[in-house]
Order: structure tokens, then C-alpha cells, then sequence
């Protein structure tokens, strides 16, 4: 298995026709698997003859290789919400115990989470298992500490990319999961609220630097160093904070472009994130009496 500071041998030679490990070790309790789609992250926990995954998927050979990749079972699955791309392992687990907020148990229980899986599957060619076993057993109303698979875990709500966000702090693996926030890859996109994206993004800003854990967990790209996470928070934060001014001026949403935006190389869908954002942000101001 790969580790995901580990340095290239001498001599060794990149080839487009090599094997490459798809699990990257981030200390000895934790396993980083990047899906193939959106580099969408698996957080692999192991410890106590037991395994916790961590919004594990996406498509079923992921899954079975995740699943496949330890001999210790798999107890509990964490999803921090209800998208699409973070619940569709729930199915392939119908044993393990699954752990999310109440309002990613909402989602789940009122069909919207199903109703999205099958449409966004149909777009990239993506195949599911049964979606009447999607769950939540053990339903969070953060803030609240849970112990999951012999982990005590510390739960914080992470509303603004989507109202059922949970941020979820392991000490004791040195490991800040934060679902869809501080990507490499993507700038913020909120399906929510921008205001609630900024309070998120100043929550993430205050546990990083208190706790300065070894990896922040993403839910798309790389894991990251606390100084790299608290550097992209600064700029999130600001880029958040730009559209809520620009929305309180009462600008027009049509003109997104004259509000600058982070560079995270996610062209096509950056562009749409920000429009978004800024529709989203313009929208919840009240218009003048």
C-alpha cells in the first residue's frame, strides 16, 4: 500500500501502463481511497477488529476493493450528508451500522437522496445497488460525541453546502473530516446557503487551528496538511464573503463574473458553482420595501 508522503525510489520510472495503488496510507489507523469519479473520498478506519468507512464509494468495484482491502470487517459507515456520490456504498453494506445527521436522515427517509442517486448515476454511467437500503440507523443532532467502531468522535454541524453537513473530529487518529468543504480541487459550492457556507468556513478555521490535526479529510481530492486546509480556508473564506457583500449591495446576479474566484482547476463546474453561489447569496437578501 502506498503512503501518501511517501517519496518515488531512485530510478524507479513513471509508466502510463504501471499498476498504481489506489489505497494511500495517511497514518497507521487510516486509509485515504480516492474514487476514480470527482477523486470522491473513502476514509478507511481500522482499528479494534473492526473497521469504520467514511462516505465510501462510488462505484460498486470501489466499494468491493475498499471492502476487500482489510480483513477486519466493516461495523459502521459515517456519511458528513446525504449527496449522491456519499451514500452509494449503503446498499453494498447492509450490515454495518450507519451514522449520519438528522437532517441527512431526512433527506434520506423523504426519497431525495434516491431520487438523486438515480438521476445523477444515469449521467456517468455509474451502477447501484438496492436503494431501499439506504439508511441512517443512528441519526446526529450535532453538537454531540459519538464513539463509532472504538473511535470517539466529536460531531459539528456543517450546514451551507447542503443543510445536513456534519463536521467530525477523531483525536485519537489526528483526523478532521469535513464532507464537500477546503477542496484542492473545486471552489465552494453551496446547493444551501452562502451565509451558512461562510459560518462553516470560520467553524473549520477555529477547529484546524486548535486542534491542528495530522490530515483534514476532504470529500474530493488529497487529504490535507492543517497549514494547507487553514490556507484554502482563508481563501474560501474570502471568496464567500465577497458574494455575501456583493449580494447585500444589491447586485445583480447576472454579473457573477465580477467577483473574483479561488483557482481550483475545476473549469465547466467551477463556472457553475460560482453562478450558484451567487444566485443562491442574491436570492436570500430582501428586497427593498
Amino acid at each position: 500500500m502506498a503512503t501518501i508522503n511517501a517519496a518515488q525510489p531512485a530510478g524507479r520510472r513513471f509508466s502510463m501502463l504501471a499498476a498504481m495503488a489506489r489505497a494511500l496510507a495517511l497514518n497507521e489507523h487510516a486509509v485515504w481511497w480516492p474514487s476514480t469519479l470527482y477523486q470522491t473520498t473513502t476514509l478507511d478506519l481500522r482499528g479494534a477488529g473492526t473497521r469504520v468507512l467514511v462516505d465510501p464509494g462510488i462505484s460498486p468495484w470501489e466499494i468491493e476493493e475498499v471492502v476487500a482491502g482489510h480483513a477486519d470487517p466493516v461495523g459502521d459507515v459515517l456519511v458528513t450528508h446525504a449527496d449522491w456520490d456519499h451514500v452509494m456504498a449503503l446498499p453494498a453494506l447492509p450490515d454495518a451500522r450507519v451514522t449520519a445527521s438528522a437532517a441527512a436522515a431526512e433527506r434520506i427517509d423523504s426519497g431525495e437522496a434516491q431520487r438523486s442517486v438515480e438521476e445523477q448515476t444515469r449521467e456517468v454511467g455509474v451502477s447501484y445497488g438496492p436503494l431501499e437500503l439506504l439508511r441512517v440507523d443512528d441519526p446526529v443532532e450535532a453538537p454531540a460525541e459519538r464513539t463509532i467502531g472504538g473511535w470517539q468522535m466529536i460531531f459539528r454541524p456543517g450546514p451551507g453546502h447542503t443543510p445536513d453537513g456534519l463536521i467530525v473530529s477523531i483525536p485519537e487518529a489526528s483526523l478532521l473530516v469535513v464532507g464537500d468543504y477546503l477542496s484542492e480541487m473545486e471552489i465552494p459550492a453551496s446547493y444551501h446557503s452562502v451565509e451558512d457556507y461562510r459560518n462553516t468556513v470560520q467553524t473549520l478555521i477555529g477547529v484546524i487551528e486548535r486542534e491542528r490535526p495530522q490530515f483534514v479529510v476532504v470529500g474530493h481530492g488529497r487529504p490535507l496538511t492543517s497549514e494547507r486546509a487553514l490556507q484554502i480556508a482563508d481563501e474560501d473564506l474570502d471568496y464567500v464573503e465577497a458574494i455575501l457583500a456583493y449580494a447585500a449591495a444589491g447586485c445583480d446576479p447576472a454579473h457573477a463574473e465580477r467577483i473574483a474566484v479561488p483557482q481550483r482547476g475545476g473549469a465547466r463546474y467551477d463556472d457553475e458553482s460560482h453562478a450558484r453561489n451567487v444566485a443562491i447569496a442574491c436570492s436570500g437578501v430582501a428586497a427593498p420595501a
